[in-house]
């Protein structure tokens, strides 16, 4: 049995009676039928325009859409408790672009494309005067990416390429149109004017900023698709603070390795490497970073640079990455006591957190409680118990009840569900210590501290605890 997609992507059984009927229809039927189908909605109308190929009232049609889409956009900042419940009216232009996808998912890239091009520049306007802005980036990724696609097959490519370069200057990157959504769709001529266009404009000076300026970072763009390194090196190191984590990534992709070691040296003498989560457009990648220097016979450099954000703030990842780099540079052991050796002095002043992290990321769940005992456990507390269920069940359960208790000091019965939730958690650590008789006595004692407190029985009957 044939199946037909609708446009809400869902599929749909085509019945044998159905085929049967259009396979009786004459030509004149069939037209009638298919105009009696077509009227059932205003999308299905355009469709059937745009196939046609004289769609000029569903192109009209469309940006009246998409007007009367935008027209829904609150994008003023919302009182705070409100929030929740605002309507900011996204979601119908939502709606419209997937309306402009299905039409050019059937091929109608020539009656879509006038109404991107009018939606970008409308978005354009709204990103330079709304309080909330922010709340277009995802339908103004979308609308790039379709305008993009729709770009292709444009009948005079050198008039888009115009076009877009004005947008850019103009709106300044938001919507974010890059050469690469539209690249695709230059021919020859279409290059030549897009340079000459960029060539124009002010931009590429001493002070060049591809993350700031949308001039540079035209600039930069085309350097990448020719392939340009020392172009787009230049680029990237004119400011003040040059762009370290890109200047690497694209010396390296070029082969250009000792280069790349030079900026590298220089990024990581000013402070500028870090884990790719947290690393802006300054920051070469740690990651990047020590396997930069391991391919390049540093192994010194790779050791130096784990050590430095391990001590810039003793996490676990940093820790991680630190024994990783000294496993593969033949040195783990030294690393690893210097790493343990500085958390527990830092645990003087900061606690004992990190120093129990970093033992329970070795497995020492055993030297985790030592620590635990020393500087105390702070916030990583849960973490500890989590680990100690099998190998230290009592402590593990002392622990949970010196939690239920501290949060039990002022009353705050929002909080009694968590509390009574820890009680219930220890009393099951005790019993798996064997200790079940003590944990029981424990809670006996709290119901005589905090009986008045009726919120609090009242959970802790809920959860069957000993009365």
């Amino acid at each position: 049995m044939r199946r037909v997609i609708g446009p809400d992507g869902v599929h749909r059984r085509v019945s044998a009676d159905v085929e049967q009927f259009l396979d009786a229809l004459d030509r004149s039927a069939l037209r009638t039928l298919v105009l009696e189908m077509a009227s059932y909605s205003a999308e299905a109308m355009r469709a059937l325009g745009l196939r046609a190929g004289s769609g000029a009232t569903a192109r009209d049609e469309l940006l009246g859409a998409v007007d009367t889409a935008l027209a829904g956009l609150d994008l003023d900042y919302y009182d705070e408790f409100d929030w929740d419940e605002a309507d900011d009216g996204v979601q119908a232009v939502d709606e419209v672009l997937d309306e402009l996808q299905r039409h050019l998912d059937d091929g109608a890239h020539d009656g879509v494309r006038p109404a991107l091009q009018y939606l970008l520049t409308r978005l354009g306007e709204l990103g330079q005067s709304a309080d909330n802005a922010d709340a277009l980036v995802g339908v103004d990724e979308r609308a790039c990416e379709l305008f993009g696609r729709a770009a292709a097959g444009h009948s005079d490519s050198v008039a888009l390429a115009r076009w877009v370069v004005g947008f850019r200057v103009t709106y300044r990157g938001w919507p974010s149109l890059t050469l690469d959504a539209v690249a695709h769709a230059f021919n020859g001529p279409a290059w030549d004017a897009y340079r000459v266009s960029i060539a124009e404009l002010e931009g590429g000076g001493p002070g060049a900023d591809p993350f700031h300026d949308e001039v540079d970072r035209m600039l930069l763009e085309l350097a990448d698709h020719d392939g340009n390194v020392d172009a787009a090196v230049a680029l990237l190191s004119a400011p003040q603070r040059p762009y370290f984590g890109g200047i690497v990534q694209r010396l390296r992709a070029a082969g250009r390795h000792a280069e790349a070691l030079a900026w590298l040296d220089r990024a990581a003498a000013r402070g500028c490497v870090d884990f790719a989560w947290r690393a802006g457009h300054a920051i070469v990648p740690a990651e990047d970073a020590t396997r930069a220097y391991l391919d390049g016979g540093r192994p010194d450099g790779a050791v130096a640079v784990s050590r430095t954000l391990f001590e810039r703030d003793l996490s676990v990842d940093a820790y991680r990455l630190l024994c990783g780099v000294a496993k593969t540079c033949g040195c783990l052991e030294a690393q690893r006591t210097w790493a343990i050796e500085l958390a527990t002095h830092r645990a003087l002043r900061l606690g004992g957190d990190h120093l129990i992290r970093l033992h329970l990321a070795d497995g020492n769940v055993a030297q985790a409680w030592e620590a635990a005992d020393a500087f105390g456990a702070h916030q990583a507390w849960r973490e500890l118990v989590d680990a100690s269920e099998t190998g230290f069940p009592l402590p593990a359960g002392r622990m949970c009840f010196a939690q239920a208790l501290e949060q039990l000091k002022i009353p705050n019965s929002k909080l009694y569900p968590s509390v009574v939730a820890l009680i219930v958690k220890a009393r099951s650590l005790y019993h798996v210590a064997g200790q079940r008789a003590e944990a029981d006595v424990q809670i006996a004692t709290l119901r005589e501290a905090y009986r008045r407190r009726p919120a609090l029985m009242a959970e802790m009957n809920r959860a069957r605890l000993p009365t």
